[in-house]
């Protein structure tokens, strides 16, 4: 009873008409396309954003695979050889860093707790800046004596006489410097030998104070000539790594789209058919003639209905997913020209907007462009 009484209610005005389950029918198709619709418009943009990303993945892809890329046993092997040399050069550059430092606080002594203080800082400071100072100048300097040949690409680097000039001049800064962590470093090396009573102390303290920064130099050259190689191998990896989710989300998005359009397609054709029990009820008690309706009319039967909402529904997107179809075609263009080395025009940018886009960049562009009338829904979908 209460049943009844709540369709009267809410549907009072389609059990008085006589066309009442044709208006119904409509209403019932009418809202199923717009949900089904607005769905598949979010799918459609969280697509457009991924499509657009996949192929400047690849775009970059292909200019990574220009360059000498490590296989998989060699890409590991190299991660682990930089894992050690950094953390090597770590715990050297420190333990330079400490040498160093105190070295330089063996000329500074006394005062009040501010100028002790400052003095701290200006010995750790110098302290940095010699042992930087000899990492920096090893490492260039080794790069101007052997240098790698994915360096000779300019005049500059590849002239003997320029490369001889600064080979000179790294040099020079590395005596300079050298000699001036050894001058400061004797002092606290006597220090420690009188005390100690050992001359080995003396010259070992001399030797780490000169040696380490050498040593943290010459391990960053060696590790800088992995590391190009190393960085495009990894991002070649990532971006397969990223293609593949993007493959898979496309392909997810695809599914849930399909099954939503279902599952709604399902629960209005339930809800229509209910309402012409009721109209029929209705009809038959109050004395009405009983509504017919016309042949072929996509209310009478389940797969009418499903046949008029599939119609409708892919009419419908043909012009929102025309869009996705062009950007697609154009950006594998775009693509190809990149490879082959020959110019390509750009794609064109379209409005997210879907068909108020389509309208703004011209009628004839449209035309032209926009799938046909029997294209179909799983053919827009097979273009992903």
């Amino acid at each position: 009873m209460f049943d009844s009484l709540y369709q009267r209610i809410r549907h009072g005005s389609y059990l008085k008409s006589e066309d009442g389950i044709k208006q119904y029918a409509e209403k019932c198709m009418g809202q199923l396309i717009n949900k089904v619709t607005k769905k598949s418009a979010f799918y459609r943009e969280q697509d457009e954003n991924l499509l657009v990303e996949k192929a400047n993945l690849r775009l970059r892809e292909e200019e990574l695979r220009e360059k000498p890329v490590l296989d998989a046993g060699d890409f590991f092997s190299v991660r682990r050889r930089l894992w050690f040399e950094n953390f090597t050069i770590g715990a050297v550059v420190l333990a330079a860093v400490f040498i160093n430092y105190t070295a330089v606080t063996a000329f500074l002594s006394g005062g009040t707790i501010g100028l002790a203080f400052l003095r701290w800082v200006v010995a750790a400071t110098l302290a940095v800046v010699l042992t930087g100072g000899g990492l920096v100048i090893t490492e260039r300097l080794i790069e101007t004596a052997a240098p790698r040949e994915d360096q000779h690409t300019t005049e500059e680097i590849s002239d003997a006489q320029m490369s001889s000039v600064i080979t000179t001049l790294w040099t020079i800064l590395l005596i300079g410097i050298e000699i001036a962590i050894m001058g400061l470093a004797e002092v606290r090396a006597s220090m420690l030998a009188q005390a100690q009573d050992s001359s080995f102390l003396y010259l070992g303290y001399i030797a780490a104070a000169m040696l380490l920064p050498l040593v943290a130099g010459a391990l960053r050259w060696d590790s800088m000539r992995y590391l190009d190689i190393y960085k495009s191998t990894r991002a070649i990896r990532e971006i397969e790594g990223r293609l593949a989710q993007i493959d898979s989300t496309l392909r997810q998005n695809e599914e849930y789209e399909s099954n939503f359009y279902k599952v709604q397609s399902i629960t209005y054709w339930d809800r229509l058919n209910e309402f012409k029990t009721y109209k029929r009820n209705y009809d038959e008690s109050n004395g009405h003639a009983r509504e017919k309706l016309p042949e072929g009319h996509f209310a009478r039967t389940y797969d009418a209905f499903q046949n008029e909402s599939y119609k409708r529904y892919t009419a419908d997107l043909r012009d929102v997913r025309s869009t996705s179809v062009r950007r697609l075609e154009l950006m594998e263009d775009a693509t190809a020209g990149a490879k082959s080395g020959k110019s390509k025009k750009q794609p064109m940018p379209v409005s997210p907007k879907g068909d108020e886009g389509e309208k703004a960049s011209g009628e004839k562009s449209s035309s032209e462009e926009s799938p046909s009338e029997g294209s179909s829904y799983q053919d827009v979908q097979s273009v992903r």
